[in-house]
């Protein structure tokens, strides 16, 4: 594959909301690739952004309730968490009900709270 056709399958991947991480690990090559690619596509006058993929309110649910799917993103991860801190539940059993660390939900309240 010769660079234009990377980045035509780049931007391709981007207009599906993915991720660098996930854009990179289905073309095989690195996440600086694919910031340099789209950092190209905005020098061009392209003036596309990516966005996060909406979360699935259904894992966010099951996830806040204490069943969090294997495939949970990181955004349905970060809304069971405010969820969770909606019911007022401790670190701890928000943690062992999305399926993280105490760390993870204490980042995630504190971006939430930025």
């Amino acid at each position: 594959m010769n660079a234009a056709e990377l980045h035509a399958a780049i931007a391709e991947l981007d207009e599906q909301g993915l991720s660098a991480r996930a854009v990179a690990e289905q073309l095989g090559c690195s996440q600086r690739t694919v910031h340099r690619a789209r950092s190209k596509r905005r020098a061009a006058g392209n003036d596309w952004t990516w966005a996060p993929p909406a979360p699935d309110e259904i894992a966010v649910e099951r996830a806040a309730a204490g069943e969090p799917p294997a495939d949970l993103t990181w955004i349905e991860r970060r809304a069971a968490i405010a969820q969770c801190d909606q019911w007022g539940l401790p670190a701890r059993v928000t943690a062992e009900r999305v399926g993280c660390t105490r760390q993870t939900v204490y980042y995630a309240r504190s971006r939430q709270a930025a």
